[in-house]
């Protein structure tokens, strides 16, 4: 079974499990899976999860959380909360996601060097996307680009018309 389709186990999940671990003293992933056990036998799940992959999630929700300075490693295996990590945790009591990390420039520094495992942030242009389609579906011109010719959002604006151009085409 994957690990994200079980209740109570998404990253958002594992991420609190983490900050809460290493809140009063220092924290352990083990400690971390404890406290993911208790919440869901609270809850009364009691669908069984895979153990080395549990172990590998919570591995990479610590990278996470490492590189948003929101934990602090000790040593191989023990991390504490930042004063970072216990506002998160304050802030958003049902779990963290990497679009609240993302707010931490540090956290975006690090998405882009690593790419996180081939995991890429999610596309930020969306509406340039649609504002350059828009334009193109109703026969604007590409010297409409509002954007600045060296920027993210005018490739993605210019990507917008070109493909409802292609579109009106076919």
């Amino acid at each position: 079974m994957d690990i994200d389709d079980t209740p109570l186990m998404h990253f958002p999940d594992l991420v609190r499990s983490l900050l809460r671990a290493g809140m009063a003293q220092p924290g352990t992933l083990v400690a971390a899976a404890k406290l993911l056990v208790a919440d869901r036998a609270k809850a009364h799940e009691e669908s069984r999860v895979d153990v080395a992959e549990l172990a590998a999630n919570l591995d990479r929700a610590r990278r996470h959380l490492v590189a948003a300075r929101a934990l602090e490693v000790l040593d191989s295996a023990r991390f504490r909360t930042t004063p970072r990590g216990r506002v998160l945790l304050r802030s958003h009591p049902d779990g963290i996601d990497d679009s609240v990390l993302m707010d931490f420039p540090e956290f975006r520094d690090w998405m882009a060097r690593t790419e996180a495992g081939g995991i890429k942030p999610e596309d930020p242009r969306p509406r340039e996307f649609l504002s350059g389609w828009n334009a193109g579906w109703e026969g604007g011109d590409l010297g409409d680009n509002p954007f600045p010719a060296d920027t993210a959002q005018h490739a993605a604006w210019v990507d917008g018309w070109l493909e409802a151009e292609r579109h009106g085409r076919e």
